[in-house]
């Protein structure tokens, strides 16, 4: 079915120009400036609040390398035992499963005879075979597939970096790989560097240096340039930034055409691109709100076409049923596209003023820092100078203070947190295990560890740290200043013993302090609160001299007041609240 748009529908209104709509909004804004409704993007570059028609001139021409907006659902098996993987992996069939990865636990399961176990009753031609892990070399792994029956037209590849060899070990390998047309072993991994903290203009500019670093090494032994790009496959993150994460294939795309062309590549045949969801910003605490993160991330990829998609499980099964996690999981991939329908369109960002522009920042953001890597001598000399760490350090510092100060929001992590579950209650240990372990980069480790320091303690003594909100003055306003301290403290794990606006009266005072809270927070919603609080704060640490009071909004001028007399801190939209979090906890016993 095709829309049509007859100019008649908008004859009676007249174009705007850019330049007429800015110029309309600066005068709508007043005092305010217009730099404060521009999107200063966490990767570094500044999108407007309005596109229009006239940038279509300026529209990138992002190559097409699909028909339809198919994408092959792709689901990881660890290997630990042939058998065993055998059968979950023709369980992952039943979740519409078009491709598989095999995580090798030991080289030593690559063998013929286990390769033969692991591959039993799967038509290898139909599905597409990746492995990962513990690999032996790509060329003794590519010579053992070859041998096995059926595999030569297999398409996969090996989701591991092709170690630097001598050129004739280099030679070697290609021609080991022409028995295997279709099946790609020249890997390209960015999830390392997302893990890490590295945002999406870095990995797309990571992403060229390493097929750049490709193409020179193995050009230098020989290999024709589009047999080389035939053998590569491009392993992206996808993360929860619906807009941007669609953007960032589209933007990679068309810079790859470029810099293939450079190289002297003669086709128009690129790079499959693989997405894997995020593993940053996965709750171990909060499971189900996993389920939408996912769903979000899925999108994103498929809308800016990826070849192969592999969503993770929601759950790790410290919270949720192994088996209910990897079903709801694969529930993902069939709703969207059996009930979505999202494979119908390529490239449905294609023609949106907003996206292209997207598009457009994060290939000339990520181009800039791909010829600084190229300048220092490519990614292998960038990586061993520090630089490539250098960079994805200044990226993670300046997300963790976004996170921190929760400018941006992960909900059940810094953002509104939900109790923890009785399974989760019985597997804390467990849980505080993996949230250990999780890499520096992660989002929700630091989050997470707090609130099950907070019922660790709880369980083991006996007593809830726990925090009572009092609230005064305008009830508008101190209602607001209650819901951020609730939402504040809970992201600790502290329960809140009970909130209510209540007078200076003494009867007041044992309301505040009859569950025997740790800490009272004031919210005083007053001209002047200094005042109030000053009593407040008088009167409390003679009932309690181990109350630990905190008042709600910024530092007054007349601050130092309010430490004389006993106020411990301020809590306001701004602060560490991580670091904050934790020194409560201190002042509480908690750790």
């Amino acid at each position: 079915m095709t829309h049509s748009r007859p100019d008649s529908l908008f004859s009676a209104f007249p174009a705007v120009s850019r330049v007429a709509w800015k110029n309309k909004a600066i005068a709508e804004l007043k005092e305010k400036p217009y730099d404060t409704i521009v999107w200063h993007t966490p990767d570094g570059f500044d999108l407007e609040p309005w596109h229009s028609h006239e940038e279509h001139s300026r529209h990138l021409d992002i190559p097409h390398c699909k028909v339809v907006n198919s994408w092959k659902n792709c689901h990881r098996v660890t290997v630990q035992d042939p058998t065993t993987a055998n059968k979950a992996a023709l369980q992952c069939f039943e979740l519409d499963a078009a491709a598989l990865e095999f995580f090798i636990t030991d080289p030593a399961l690559c063998s013929a005879e286990s390769l033969h176990q692991l591959l039993a009753g799967i038509k290898t031609s139909a599905v597409a075979i990746y492995f990962s892990g513990n690999l032996p070399p790509a060329a003794e792994l590519l010579k053992t597939l070859a041998a096995t029956p059926g595999f030569k037209l297999t398409s996969g590849g090996v989701l591991a970096e092709t170690q630097a060899a001598s050129t004739e070990r280099d030679q070697e390998l290609f021609s080991v790989a022409a028995s295997l047309p279709t099946f790609r072993f020249l890997s390209v991994d960015t999830i390392p560097f997302h893990d890490k903290g590295s945002n999406v203009v870095q990995e797309i500019a990571l992403a060229l240096a390493a097929v750049s670093d490709y193409l020179h090494r193995f050009l230098q032994a020989g290999i024709p340039v589009d047999r080389i790009v035939a053998a590569m496959e491009i392993i992206l993150p996808v993360g929860s930034s619906h807009f941007i994460e669609l953007a960032k294939p589209r933007a990679l795309r068309y810079l790859l055409q470029h810099l293939l062309k450079a190289y002297g590549a003669t086709t128009s045949t690129l790079p499959l691109l693989f997405a894997r969801t995020s593993e940053r910003n996965r709750s171990l605490l909060d499971p189900y709100t996993n389920v939408l993160r996912l769903t979000t991330e899925a999108v994103s990829a498929i809308l800016g076409g990826y070849d192969t998609l592999q969503i993770g499980a929601f759950d790790t099964g410290l919270s949720v049923k192994r088996e209910i996690a990897e079903r709801i999981t694969g529930n993902i991939h069939l709703i969207l596209k059996e009930e979505a329908l999202l494979d119908r369109v390529v490239d449905p960002a294609h023609g949106s003023h907003y996206l292209e522009a997207m598009t457009r920042e994060l290939a000339a953001s990520a181009w800039t820092i791909f010829k600084e890597i190229e300048a220092a001598g490519g990614m292998a000399e960038a990586t061993a100078s520090g630089i490539i760490e250098g960079l994805i350090a200044q990226s993670a510092t300046l997300r963790q203070k976004t996170l921190d100060n929760r400018k941006k929001s992960l909900i059940g992590i810094n953002r509104y947190p939900w109790p923890l579950t009785n399974e989760q209650e019985e597997h804390l240990d467990a849980l505080a295990f993996a949230l250990e372990e999780l890499p520096e980069g992660n989002e929700v480790a630091g989050y997470e560890l707090v609130r099950l320091k907070s019922r660790s303690f709880s369980l083991k003594s006996g007593r809830n740290p726990s925090v009572f909100i009092w609230m005064q003055g305008n009830p508008a306003v101190s209602f607001q200043q209650a819901a951020f301290a609730e939402d504040f403290f809970k992201c600790g794990g502290f329960e809140i013993a009970g909130r209510a606006t209540l007078s200076l009266e003494e009867s007041s005072y044992n309301t505040a302090l009859q569950n025997k809270p740790d800490i009272i927070v004031l919210c005083i919603a007053e001209k002047d609160p200094v005042p109030t609080a000053e009593t407040l704060c008088t009167r409390l640490s003679i009932l309690d001299g181990n109350i630990i009071t905190v008042m709600a909004g910024r530092p007054p001028e007349e601050k130092e007041r309010l430490f004389a007399v006993g106020l411990d801190s301020f809590i306001f939209t701004g602060v560490n609240v991580l670091e904050m979090l934790k020194s409560y906890q201190r002042k509480t016993g908690v750790q």
